[in-house]
């Protein structure tokens, strides 16, 4: 896929973001945050039940999920920690939890960075 066709998708797919019209197989946006990143701009993803839904998605849609995954895999690959967490919510102490494999239901997702000395 050129650079033209992925920042195609990435507009479309950021559009398709702010007016909330998704795919039926879509279950609402995931977020992945990367700790390190300037900014710390979260990643949005569609969340599915499965990457089963893929032959259901619009073409923004899959290169968004792609997108998640591929974060997801090259910070494993990296010997990143990543972690799953739940929506924060008021009075609820989060339980984040270790993640080995890209979930596509997932709604939280944090790449953290590598703590090296002591």
């Amino acid at each position: 896929m050129t650079v033209m066709n992925q920042e195609a998708l990435q507009r479309r797919w950021q559009e398709r973001c702010r007016q909330g019209n998704f795919s039926s197989a879509v279950l609402g946006v995931g977020t992945i945050r990367v700790f390190g990143r300037s900014g710390d701009t979260p990643v949005a993803f569609p969340r599915v039940e499965s990457l089963a839904a893929l032959d259901t998605l619009e073409a923004d849609e899959r290169w968004a999920l792609q997108n998640a995954q591929d974060l997801i895999h090259s910070a494993r690959t990296r010997r990143r920690p990543v972690m799953a967490t739940q929506p924060p919510r008021p009075g609820v102490i989060p339980n984040p939890v270790p993640v080995y494999e890209f979930d596509p239901k997932s709604e939280n997702l944090l790449i953290l960075s590598m703590t090296q000395g002591g």
